[in-house]
């Protein structure tokens, strides 16, 4: 993913990692990191109650088969990552395709005052909002977010320790941010759009400062959009394990979306245009598939035990780098795919456009690689 962070921590779900690599402000991958560990127990699966879910999977169903048009607004500026402007002709292309969805990764945290009252640009406030309409005008439900927010996940301490100094701080923006696009997006249909709320928390972000976020927005949300699909991950990088630890708020209009680039071997390699010497393959053997499969069925069991009453969930990024050749991600794709429809899984491809390697479309030549669009769709 081209000047996008580095997921190889999914490779290890939630746990600690040491010594795998980092971004250097750009998303480049540059170095050695370490994530945080966490004291905090596992949710009582004993005092979970059961909710009904139907708003929540209404809408994921509406969300369907997506893609996300990543390294736009979440990159430093719209255009500055290569995937951007985005222009009305790709939106097009993508309903043409057949997709249901365009994932649309945001970076509020350049355009947000640093002191109270954290006042966002508002003519960045209203170019997101035209994108989501062109989105919507093409029959397409948009899903917006807080993505790369550096300003919290970089405040840390030596060895990579969360600064809890500023914690409050951070998520008192954030709450912020959160009332000003709820409020200015308020307006658009409820079955056009849904609320992200933070992506991949990891570094300055602790698991204990995500359910704060995730606690601390809700209401805030609710009291201007009572009828919007709001979407939670998980504390690191949106892993499907750490739903065992996530305080989702009880409300049956949510729906949960972990990210899957797994094995991490494969689907990660050469991310950034670098593909190693040893390539690594996914020959869709039935070994690679029943791993898969048992990931996926882990996802259920665990929304499952926390969170009875059919959680919906929706895989907001998954892809692998063409680094294995296309032959190995139309077969990993496709396997994919197969088992997400199976179990009523939505899911967002990663990426459009100018993504690292992960892309569909040639924004140069405006063609698609049909072998993986039609691995996805057909």
């Amino acid at each position: 993913m081209t000047k996008k962070h580095a997921k190889i921590l999914l490779f290890m779900s939630f746990t600690v990692l040491i010594g795998c690599s980092q971004p250097d402000g750009k998303g480049n991958i540059v170095g050695p990191i370490t994530t945080s560990s966490s004291s905090q127990e596992p949710i009582s699966s004993s005092s979970a109650i059961v909710i009904d879910y139907s708003l929540g999977q209404a809408m994921n169903a509406r969300i369907g088969k997506g893609i996300n048009m990543g390294n736009t607004f979440d990159a430093t500026c719209e255009s500055c990552w290569g995937a951007g402007p985005i222009e009305l002709y790709q939106i097009e292309e993508i309903a043409s395709k057949g997709f249901n969805s365009i994932r649309l990764p945001v970076r509020w945290d350049g355009d947000a005052e640093k002191a109270s009252p954290y006042t966002i640009d508002p003519v960045y406030l209203a170019r997101v909002k035209e994108v989501v309409g062109w989105i919507n005008a093409n029959n397409l439900v948009a899903i917006i977010n807080i993505h790369h927010h550096e300003s919290f996940r970089g405040d840390t301490l030596a060895g990579g320790v969360p600064n809890p100094a500023n914690e409050n701080m951070h998520i008192e923006r954030i709450v912020a941010i959160w009332q000003q696009i709820a409020a200015y997006f308020a307006d658009v249909d409820n079955n056009m759009l849904a609320f992200e709320i933070l992506n991949e928390p990891v570094y300055g972000i602790s698991r204990e400062s995500h359910n704060k976020i995730i606690t601390q927005t809700h209401p805030i949300i609710r009291a201007t959009n009572p009828g919007r699909t709001l979407m939670y991950g998980t504390y690191p990088w949106n892993s499907f394990s750490g739903l065992a630890y996530t305080q989702l708020p009880a409300d049956g209009n949510i729906i949960f979306t972990p990210h899957y680039y797994q094995p991490a071997t494969y689907a990660l390699q050469g991310e950034n245009y670098r593909c190693p010497e040893d390539t690594t393959f996914w020959e869709g053997t039935s070994v690679e598939k029943q791993k898969m499969k048992e990931d996926f069925d882990k996802i259920i069991s665990l929304a499952n035990q926390h969170y009875p009453g059919g959680l919906p969930i929706n895989i907001g990024e998954f892809g692998a780098t063409a680094c294995g050749g296309i032959s190995s991600r139309v077969r990993w794709t496709k396997h994919f795919v197969s088992l997400a429809a199976e179990r009523g899984f939505s899911w967002n491809y990663w990426g459009f456009a100018n993504v690292g390697g992960y892309e569909l479309f040639d924004k140069d030549t405006k063609v698609w690689e049909t072998q993986t669009l039609d691995a996805l769709l057909k």
